[in-house]
């Protein structure tokens, strides 16, 4: 991994962790991150079922994260995964949030 790859890394994940501070709620068990040269992506897995507020926290993630990263498309998928089944396997290159269970 170049010295390149890992400041891009790391900017993607404080982006995200930014991102998160105030939107984080019990219902909340992950967020998990990805990327490639022109484009980064997440998945938010929620506890039960997803409404209005969780998708309108979906675009206010994905808003924050665009304005740091304009010349790469940024998507964040909100995705039903209820306790307890595993969130390993869902799992992209980095997670950034992970509730204890």
């Amino acid at each position: 991994m170049t010295d390149e790859d890992v400041e891009f890394r790391s900017g993607v994940l404080l982006a995200f962790q930014v991102s998160l501070l105030g939107m984080v709620t019990s219902h909340l068990r992950g967020v998990t991150v990805g990327w490639e040269e022109r484009s980064i992506w997440a998945n938010l897995f929620f506890d039960g079922e997803i409404g209005d507020a969780e998708f309108e926290t979906s675009m206010d993630i994905e808003g924050e994260v665009a304005a740091s990263f304009p010349d790469r498309d940024v998507c964040v998928r909100p995705i039903r995964l209820d306790a307890p089944e595993p969130l390993n396997p869902e799992a992209l290159k980095a997670w950034v949030y992970r509730r204890k269970e």
